[in-house]
């Protein structure tokens, strides 16, 4: 389970109302993909945040703006509270010595043609210039001991193409720790590795968290582990937070329409029929993104009033922040919200009374 640990002082890494729009090329040349749309996170030392969604909903490229791969089109990324300068060089590399990324694909992610010695090694080197010759070699069988590669002699000198795809992860994260981090942004970590061994991997992850004090973001598509790995889960849709609180509450009691459908998509034998509501079409076009809540196109509870205007966040009866107009006391979100699922259905929403109580009633008079 995750800890209890509570989010005291200040955080380490900061992102406030980031925006990442990428230019498209060929016919639609001069428009943009909106991956990322006012997009704000904290992480805190020995915390865990979960970002979950659905492939395309803009996780991936979240990690890659905090770990400054690609730029941000506007917003701000605060480390220890100093604002980033995304133009100094100097404070570039003094960043990626707080924060480190890892990726999704172990087998990919390493180099084929260098050993775990080299690879390792070359990680230590470059964020600690001193290290040379006898120290740098207890730093590499440190860090392979840090990881559970044990004992080192066995892995220090085998090439990738030698190794397991957890073993790879492994050294993937040894490569991370190398600059003695405040913040690992894991992409994915365990979605390329069989399931048998995926467990081990957030547990090694849980390990940093509890003993380390590092703050992660676990960025997954699997609600299960964020449940089990996450002390916070935000939920995102089609470059937008619709969702964020505990990560019991939002995995067990969901309240965006979305989290519900996307935590009851996972197969249960025991309740195959325990879908609320059902999500219609495909996810939207983010280059031509729909006008307000930009799940309204799916949602089975849409409204006017989703359409027409972006809703505000606000809090949940189960204490989550939630983007959506069903949680707010305006008379607009009832609008034409009477054919939306059963009776059984509308029980089971974690929505406000007022709404179920609506719904239900022009369900009947139907």
């Amino acid at each position: 389970m995750p800890s209890e640990k509570l989010e005291v002082g200040n955080p380490v890494l900061r992102a406030k109302n980031i925006i990442k729009h990428f230019p498209v090329g060929g016919l639609k040349r001069g428009r943009y993909v909106h991956a990322t749309d006012a997009v704000s996170l904290d992480l805190y030392a020995g915390h865990v945040v979960a970002l979950v969604g659905e492939s395309g909903s803009g996780k991936s490229t979240i990690a890659k703006l905090l770990s400054q791969l690609v730029p941000i089109t506007s917003g701000t990324i605060e480390l220890n509270g100093q604002l980033i300068n995304k133009h100094s060089r100097r404070k570039f590399k003094e960043y990626t010595n707080e924060v480190q990324m890892i990726f999704q694909d172990p087998f990919g992610s390493l180099n084929s043609i260098h050993t775990v010695r080299y690879i390792l090694g070359r990680a230590l080197q470059i964020h600690k210039k001193s290290l040379h010759g006898a120290k740098l070699q207890e730093a590499v069988i440190e860090l392979l001991q840090r990881v559970k590669l044990t004992p080192a002699a066995r892995y220090i000198d085998k090439f990738p193409h030698e190794l397991s795809g957890g073993q790879r992860q492994h050294i993937s994260i040894a490569r991370a720790l190398a600059a003695d981090p405040k913040v690992l942004l894991a992409d994915e970590p365990i979605s390329m590795l069989d399931v048998s061994i995926r467990l081990g991997i957030l547990n090694l992850l849980k390990d940093f968290r509890d003993n380390y004090g590092i703050a992660i973001l676990y960025i997954t598509h699997d609600v299960a582990s964020a449940r089990y790995f996450a002390d916070e889960t935000l939920v995102m849709y089609a470059g937008r937070i619709i969702e964020r609180g505990n990560s019991e509450m939002v995995t067990q009691h969901p309240a965006h329409p979305y989290t519900d459908l996307l935590v009851n998509s996972a197969p249960d034998p025991d309740h195959f029929n325990a879908l609320r509501g059902e999500a219609k079409g495909e996810a939207p076009s983010l280059i031509d993104p729909p006008s307000g809540c930009r799940f309204r196109t799916r949602c089975p509870f849409a409204t006017e009033l989703c359409a027409a205007q972006l809703p505000p966040t606000v809090k949940a009866a189960t204490g989550q922040e939630v983007a959506c107009w069903l949680y707010t006391d305006n008379p607009g979100a009832m609008v034409n919200i009477g054919n939306k699922g059963d009776l059984t259905t509308i029980h089971d929403l974690n929505l406000p009374e007022q709404v179920k109580a609506k719904l239900i009633q022009n369900k009947e008079e139907k």
